[in-house]
């Protein structure tokens, strides 16, 4: 292997160590109290090799936000258009509800809305990392699709997050507020197709007959 490969594979263990002990302490003492030399120790690396990776802890966390919230789909990609909006809409909605039960969100959701008041940066990295993507992304669809005249949308911002609100008020919270609560794959399926009826229903531009 050559030197600067290999330089760069230890370089991204040490940076996965970091977020691995980032999380555990976030996770155990919360944010406030979790300080950059805890989580080198934690991490078996040096203080200076954390700064090296992430310049302060809003930095550490909106990567560990990266890390959470990554479901091997790039929200920031386009949707295709075409004139199957039923499979693209559920194509989307799964990506979110996806997204929305990956491991040990619950757990960092408490941690952000118990510090939330007092550091507001983290709201600001759960949302930036996390759902405004799927919104811009969402948002772009919906203004092509409405410029199409397949959708009649006078609010195209409300209207995304109408959808994914269908999806996530019933996938993440319900799991958020009742501990150890699981949603099987056949309720997540049902869940995502109701609310993409659901919004076909209201928006859908209705063909009329000759």
């Amino acid at each position: 292997m050559p030197i600067e490969e290999y330089r760069k594979n230890v370089a991204e263990q040490k940076r996965q160590a970091i977020l691995d002990a980032a999380i555990q302490n976030f996770l155990a003492i919360g944010y406030e109290r979790t300080t950059l030399d805890m989580v080198a120790k934690s991490a078996g690396v040096s203080t200076a090799t954390v700064y090296k990776h992430f310049s302060t802890k809003r930095a550490l966390f909106g990567s560990i936000m990266e890390r959470i919230w990554e479901t091997g789909i790039d929200p920031s990609d386009s949707v295709e258009q075409g004139t199957d909006s039923v499979a693209i809409l559920t194509a989307i909605g799964h990506e979110y509800a996806q997204l929305l039960r990956q491991p040990q969100v619950e757990a960092l959701f408490r941690v952000i809305i118990a510090e939330a008041p007092r550091f507001p940066e983290l709201g600001e990295e759960l949302y930036y990392r996390g759902k405004e993507p799927y919104l811009k992304r969402l948002h772009t669809y919906l203004q092509k699709e409405s410029e199409l005249k397949r959708f009649h949308i006078e609010d195209i911002p409300l209207a995304a997050r109408q959808f994914l609100g269908m999806i996530n008020d019933v996938i993440f919270w319900p799991r958020f507020l009742v501990m150890n609560l699981e949603i099987s794959e056949e309720e997540v399926e049902h869940v995502v197709t109701e609310a993409v009826q659901t919004f076909l229903a209201r928006y859908k531009n209705k063909r009329k007959k000759a």
